[in-house]
């Protein structure tokens, strides 16, 4: 349940935005005070849900936005279980309305309510032999998001953020300046100095090879895969960028990566995505690559979530990195 002192301070918005989407509330519940705030929200007469989301502020514009609409109405349309929207009354996908934030205003955006399971809660923690099953659909899911998204005619004016070169390792990376956070020891610092350069030599490789970059999730963590009947989907779009293909895969396997059976998670993985989408030749190394770039990203946002005492014991995941930055070398 959601920390429901800090999310009721947001009910008021959440009811000015039901109004602008003319839906009246029979039901309002607190979900989550995180990235985005987010209610669910249960229409009267109709009985449907909506996840009503108040969008942290500064993080999209409206155009990024209504960019994300448009990806996931796509994905719809061709069978996909993904986040749907419903229009406001002015017919435009997201409203502005009145929050106790310092900046004073959010956008705010209805989706429909998928019922179902997350992936992450059903697998748990263990990752062992009876979870390998979902780590081959759940490769495919991605494999088939990919696949429908190459062949997807991006409209003009749609806009997201790109994690290319600049926006992983440049001067103002998406994720913040990892080797220079005031989580680090000048030794740690100089260490991730040193793998940001390695990093970004090997990802000029890529971009020289052209090697699967496009449209992506960019979070497509086991609790962004909901289990729906019979069915997988994914949800919450709110990171999709422009990115490689095999960034998107390594976010799907990052928290499996540590396990001692990783490797046979990792193929069960891919054969799965396999049956949907091709593979390049050098995926284990680009694998090892991005699980390493999505570690240093963890870097920032752990400085970015003080509140959260795990972010500040290094002990829990320095070594972890470290031991990354050596196996990424050695994979080349």
């Amino acid at each position: 349940m959601a920390d429901a002192l800090n999310i009721d301070r947001y009910a008021d918005a959440a009811e000015a935005a039901s109004e602008e989407f003319g839906v009246q509330i029979a039901e309002l519940d607190p979900i989550s005070n995180t990235e985005n705030v987010v209610f669910r929200l249960r229409e009267a007469g109709t009985g449907q849900l909506y996840a009503l989301r108040l969008h942290r502020p500064g993080y999209h514009a409206l155009d990024t936005l209504e960019s994300e609409r448009t990806w996931t109405s796509a994905l719809a349309e061709q069978g996909m279980i993904v986040p749907t929207g419903r229009r406001a009354l002015s017919d435009a996908w997201y409203v502005r309305v009145r929050t106790p934030d310092p900046q004073g205003m959010r956008y705010a955006g209805l989706t429909t309510w998928h019922e179902g399971q997350l992936l992450g809660r059903v697998i748990g923690s263990e990752h062992g032999p009876e979870s390998w099953a979902w780590f081959a659909r759940f490769g495919s899911l991605l494999g088939e998001l990919h696949r429908h998204t190459e062949n997807w005619a991006i409209p003009a004016g749609f806009f997201r953020h790109r994690l290319d070169i600049d926006g992983l390792m440049g001067e103002a990376p998406f994720w913040g300046r990892f080797w220079e956070s005031t989580l680090l020891d000048d030794d740690e610092r100089a260490l991730l100095s040193s793998a940001r350069k390695w990093v970004t030599a090997r990802l000029e490789e890529l971009q020289r090879r052209e090697a699967g970059f496009g449209l992506i999730h960019a979070d497509p963590h086991l609790d962004n895969v909901l289990i729906s009947g019979e069915r997988l989907g994914l949800i919450d779009f709110d990171d999709c960028a422009f990115g490689w293909q095999a960034f998107d895969m390594a976010v799907a396997l990052h928290s499996s990566c540590d396990h001692p059976d990783f490797p046979t998670i990792r193929d069960h993985f891919l054969a799965g995505y396999e049956l949907q989408h091709g593979m390049p030749g050098d995926i284990l190394q680009q694998l090892e690559l991005f699980l390493l770039i999505r570690e240093l990203q963890l870097v920032s946002w752990r400085e970015a979530r003080p509140d959260n005492p795990e972010n500040l014991h290094k002990a829990q995941w320095m070594p972890r990195l470290v031991k990354k930055i050596e196996r990424a070398r050695a994979s080349r």
